[in-house]
């Protein structure tokens, strides 16, 4: 077992605890103490308890530092953020180094009203409001039924000293300021505050925790795709709010993205708009598109730079790296066929080289069959060619204009009739 130890009263009494359990419970009592170095001496003195305390318990002791303040310059995030996700990453570290099983925080009951307050501030869903959970993967929280009053009588009886952050004193950190100056308020109606939000935020937990297995099963049936993940937008319309919510988090998750608030609902307000072919991007590089009538979860490379126009030979066959696609040219004696991504071309049509190239502002065709000249940004809207894609899409055009759009058509001047010389071109994907 793997204690956090910061010295404080919550992480003393918790090792205390643990050490006069150790035998009963057949554990061994490791401890790691993360210096966040916010604090000058103080944090150093932190420390300095820390190993004396050990040294008199005979508990093996692992330190950590770290530089809150400049990885949080680095990340763009707030310190207590970033304090936070260091000493938990020096925690599983240093659990994974050890062989501990489990690690053991401080956590008690005031933290976790203090928590779901601190979220019904910023305003928060179930999950938020659920509190702080009692065990999430190695990391348990023994303490956290136990309020504040209990941990320090307990300390008082073993005449056990601990440390003091003078920190948690300033009332202009939010935490803080809940503390000392709004749940005393909150607890002259209710003494037992504490234990009051502990018992809401157990039942919000059960009916969180349903909502997520039914979510997960959810997203297993509606997900599509493996590098791009494809969600049916009408399907996720179909669902109740508070499910299509947890599907669309666990797509950016699944993506190694990071699913908050904000973006989720962002991403809803995307599938219930009107506009077919919109993005946004949400945290950890990933970009949630709109493609018509599906929602992709993808991750997010850059901007695709469309590709370097390509003379094609009179025979033979090119690939063009910018688009991964690869196009074959050469004459053809058959009987007249084309598919949408294979034409054929009336050979004495054609005016002079055909290039294959990106679309132009103003391109335009006359599709073999159709009605009137159409530009080519009309025509890939038509035919749901999404826009991301269509900067990327092949062209194929002589010295007088567009002769054909792969998925699209060919234009009529150059559209062979039986008996005539055909000039046959394939575009076809990289890797076929």
């Amino acid at each position: 077992m793997l204690v956090a130890l910061s010295g404080g009263a919550d992480s003393v009494c918790l090792i205390r605890m643990l050490l006069e359990l150790r035998d009963k419970l057949k554990i061994q009592v490791l401890a790691a103490h993360y210096n966040h170095c916010l604090r000058g001496a103080d944090s150093n003195r932190d420390e300095a308890f820390v190993r004396a305390f050990c040294s008199q318990w005979d508990v093996p002791l692992a330190v950590g530092w770290g530089d809150v303040t400049q990885a949080a310059s680095d990340t763009r995030q707030g310190i207590e953020e970033t304090a936070r996700q260091l000493r938990y990453a020096f925690l599983q570290e240093t659990a994974d180094q050890l062989g501990a099983n489990k690690i053991a925080t401080g956590h008690n009951a005031d933290d976790n009203a203090e928590t779901v307050l601190l979220h019904l501030i910023r305003g928060a869903g179930l999950r938020g409001l659920s509190g702080i959970p009692p065990r999430r993967g190695a990391i348990i929280r023994p303490l956290l039924s136990v309020q504040r009053q209990e941990i320090e009588a307990y300390l008082a009886e073993l005449d056990q000293p601990y440390g003091e952050d003078a920190t948690n004193q300033d009332v202009h950190y939010r935490r803080n300021a809940l503390r000392h100056e709004v749940l005393p308020l909150l607890k002259d109606k209710n003494p037992n505050l504490a234990g009051t939000l502990l018992r809401q935020s157990e039942l919000l937990r059960q009916d969180s925790r349903f909502l997520d297995e039914l979510a997960t099963e959810t997203f297993a049936r509606l997900r599509r795709g493996a590098e791009e993940m494809v969600l049916p937008i009408q399907d996720l319309l179909d669902l109740d709010p508070a499910i299509s919510s947890r599907v669309i988090a666990l797509a950016i998750q699944a993506a190694d993205g990071e699913a908050e608030q904000v973006h989720i609902r962002q991403v809803l307000g995307l599938i219930e708009g009107s506009h077919p072919s919109a993005q946004i991007s949400v945290g950890g590089g990933v970009i949630v598109r709109r493609v018509y009538d599906q929602l992709m979860i993808v991750r997010d490379h850059g901007q695709s730079a469309p590709f370097t126009p390509s003379v094609l030979p009179p025979s033979g066959r090119i690939f063009l790296p910018g688009a991964e696609i690869w196009v074959s040219c050469g004459e053809n004696s058959e009987k007249i066929h084309e598919t949408i991504h294979t034409f054929l071309f009336k050979s004495d049509a054609i005016c002079g080289k055909i290039t294959v190239r990106p679309r132009r502002v103003g391109d335009s065709i006359r599709i073999f069959g159709g009605n009137g000249t159409k530009t080519i940004k009309k025509l890939m809207i038509a035919h749901k060619i999404p826009a991301h894609q269509r900067d990327q899409w092949p062209i194929l055009a002589d010295e007088a204009g567009v002769i054909a759009v792969p998925g699209i058509g060919i234009d009529q001047r150059v559209a062979p009739k039986p008996g005539d010389k055909t000039l046959q071109i394939t575009v076809g994907k990289a890797g076929l």
